[in-house]
């Protein structure tokens, strides 16, 4: 099943999705560069990072076992990093992120075309029973993008994330395969 994982090649209908690899650094770098938008994508906020520094950083997001990295590109650009952790399919789970690595990709629906394909892989290809996410309060665009997909929000760990002195929640939402199955099913209908 890993084998899966590790040859992944998703096409959409704008977007090819595969394995990350080390020439995707210098397009993923501006985003590990932009404040902004790190405030909410990571746990620990980065302040300053080199390319090398990166990609030893990235290496831990793909470890091969329970960690799995994807770029997502539209022709030769890169648009979104996707992430898999705590992948188990002894457990039948994982947690997945997404961000769009640029602004000018903001609001163009490449975020919902690509975790909704691999939504789907992951639950019909690879039959995993749970999908979760995890986000910090106040991404609003996470909150919208995963309920659009079906995610229902399950719980909150109270003041979790420190955002310069300020204690942000870190929100769990997750969706299982039966709910996917059922929303599908009455989307055909």
């Amino acid at each position: 099943m890993l084998l899966y994982m590790l040859e992944l090649n998703l096409t959409t209908k704008r977007l090819k999705i595969k394995r990350f690899c080390k020439n995707d650094i210098d397009q993923v770098y501006n985003l590990f560069r932009n404040q902004e938008v790190l405030y909410y994508y990571l746990p620990d906020q980065i302040e300053t990072i080199t390319k090398k520094d990166l990609a030893e950083f990235l290496s831990d997001w793909d470890d091969d076992t329970s960690s799995f990295l994807f770029s997502c590109f539209l022709k030769e650009q890169l648009v979104a990093i996707f992430s898999l952790e705590d992948f188990s399919l002894k457990q039948s789970r994982t947690e997945c992120g997404i961000a769009i690595v640029d602004q000018k990709f903001y609001g163009k629906g490449y975020a919902t075309e690509v975790v909704a394909a691999m939504v789907d892989f992951l639950f019909n290809e690879l039959n995993l029973n749970r999908i979760y996410i995890r986000y910090i309060e106040g991404n609003t665009r996470s909150y919208q993008l995963f309920s659009k997909l079906g995610f229902k929000h399950e719980g909150s760990l109270r003041e979790h994330v420190k955002r310069n002195n300020i204690y942000l929640n870190m929100n769990y939402m997750g969706l299982l395969k039966s709910e996917y199955l059922k929303m599908k099913n009455d989307r055909l209908c």
